[in-house]
């Protein structure tokens, strides 16, 4: 078995669960494998799980600019219900591609443990909801419509968006983190885990439009 380099790998079998919401910034393989020996705290993980896809289809929201046909209120609440419903469904279809595709280089661990690890790792984008409400408190009514906005509300559109994207990141990274974590390999085969099913779809996504380009062209000459 490959183990890994890392200090924070290290974590004891006894002792009190670590706080995710401290830990997972500066040790997140120890806080995987404190959660792992402990046991998940299925509340948080469904709670961060839903709020990922809230954020998701709040993203989707704006850029549709779906205010130009319904309420700021109706977006919200279909947001709000359809991103968490989006989320868990999304959260198990990925933790179990994940888990399987971890298999194929060796690795030992169980698609319990990867959906808690894939649900703590959604930690950054629960911390990043914070930039959404301000942006509904900020730009109101024009956050789901096409109008022009002030030089302020560009100004922190463009901050929102930011740090909106780093959170993102960084909870991706965090994903190849715990997928290793729970496998027991080097983070590189975690990255490639995290990776390959990734490649697949967009590939298979490459295919699929040309295979149509062909047949439109074949079709009306």
């Amino acid at each position: 078995m490959e183990k890994s380099v890392e200090e924070d790998v290290q974590v004891e079998n006894e002792g009190d669960r670590l706080n995710p919401w401290l830990t997972i910034w500066y040790k997140p393989r120890a806080t995987f494998r404190s959660f792992i020996n402990h046991g998940s705290d299925s509340k948080l993980i469904i709670f961060l799980v839903m709020l990922s896809g809230v954020l998701y289809a709040f993203d989707r929201a704006v850029g549709k600019s779906m205010g130009e046909w319904m309420s700021t209120l109706m977006v919200l609440v279909l947001v709000i219900v359809l991103g968490a419903v989006g989320g868990i469904i999304s959260w198990l279809i990925w933790s179990a591609i994940v888990y399987y595709v971890g298999k194929l280089f060796k690795g030992t661990g169980t698609l319990r443990e990867m959906y808690t690890v894939i649900g703590l790792s959604y930690i950054p984008v629960a911390v990043s909801t914070i930039f959404c409400f301000f942006d509904v408190v900020i730009l109101k009514d024009a956050l789901f419509v096409d109008v022009y906005l002030s030089p302020f509300q560009i100004i922190w559109l463009l901050f929102s968006t930011f740090f909106t994207f780093m959170f993102t990141a960084w909870s991706w990274f965090l994903m190849v983190k715990g997928i290793a974590e729970v496998h027991r390999f080097s983070s590189w085969k975690g990255l490639l885990t995290f990776i390959i099913p990734g490649a697949v779809l967009f590939l298979m996504i490459i295919v699929i439009v040309i295979v149509g380009v062909i047949v439109s062209m074949v079709a009306f000459g």
